[in-house]
């Protein structure tokens, strides 16, 4: 039995959680470290870390975990926020509980949180965290929250794209781009008028393993801009891509500024500035 569980991915926590919405009692599933479980690949563009799969547990999606999410009532949030919330919050989220029961049921029809995490409650785990997100006052910092969970929804739709790729989760993956695009560019905003702080939301990622903080949101925001902003009319994507420019040229400092910056953050940064240049000199 030990043997067994040792060699399992996740385990549930012994203690339980009680919902600060409905007041239902569940337990967490989080991930086992060590024994191979987790084999570290290459970055991507968007700072995503890729892990091989083993032979021993296959693919391993580290991101299906990260939201805690109530069973009952679908309350779903960081874990660091889901006790957190205040009274009004409890109970705008009890009032719209159904709405979030219904939002998923045509694409995952089948989601059960008391069961072991698959691609698709990853994915609804991060959908029901943006819908919780919406009753969070401003000191929560939800609408960098929201972008970052867009962000990964984003990732995760992709990777179930790839695993049945009849079923169209390639395009659930591009509305996830476009809210992202959305909310990192409203949470940009927001901070500049002084409505909500970013380096308050805490752990910025974008993924699990290095936390590139408010240098990250810039190059996430200006990349989203680039690939998921204004594409149709020339003038609005010139206009767009000049907005990206902007924001991923805050990244290049000058002495000091510029070395204390993670080093593969700024070659991707780089880059990315070449190519909004390249396309507006085009």
């Amino acid at each position: 039995m030990s043997a067994k569980a040792g060699d399992s991915i996740t385990f549930f926590s012994k203690n339980s959680i009680t919902c600060p919405v409905c007041s239902s009692e569940f337990y967490r599933e989080d991930m086992r470290t060590g024994r191979g479980r987790l084999i570290a690949g290459s970055l991507t563009e968007e700072l995503r870390r890729l892990y091989e799969p083993t032979e021993k547990y296959g693919e391993v999606y580290p991101l299906v975990y990260s939201i805690t999410v109530c069973p009952e009532c679908l309350y779903a949030a960081f874990p660091q926020d889901f006790d957190t919330i205040p009274p009004a919050s409890a109970a705008a989220l009890d009032e719209s509980r159904q709405s979030r029961r219904n939002s998923l049921l045509k694409i995952f029809p089948d989601l059960d949180f008391t069961q072991p995490r698959d691609l698709p409650s990853g994915i609804a785990s991060y959908h029901y965290a943006m819908m919780s997100m919406e009753s969070f006052p401003p000191e929560m910092s939800p609408t960098i929250k929201k972008g970052l969970c867009s962000l990964r929804a984003a990732w995760l739709s992709n990777d179930l794209h790839r695993k049945q790729p009849g079923e169209h989760y390639d395009y659930l993956a591009q509305l996830y781009y476009h809210k992202a695009w959305f909310f990192y560019s409203e949470a940009l905003r927001y901070e500049e008028e002084g409505k909500e702080g970013i380096t308050d939301a805490g752990f910025l990622g974008p993924d699990l393993d290095q936390n590139y903080g408010y240098d990250g949101v810039l190059y996430i925001s200006a990349l989203l801009e680039y690939h998921h902003g204004a594409q149709d009319d020339e003038e609005t994507r010139r206009k767009s891509l000049e907005r990206a420019k902007t924001t991923v040229g805050r990244l290049f400092g000058l002495g000091k500024a510029s070395k204390d910056k993670p080093s593969t953050l700024l070659e991707r940064a780089r880059d990315l500035h070449a190519n909004i240049n390249s396309e507006l000199k085009g």
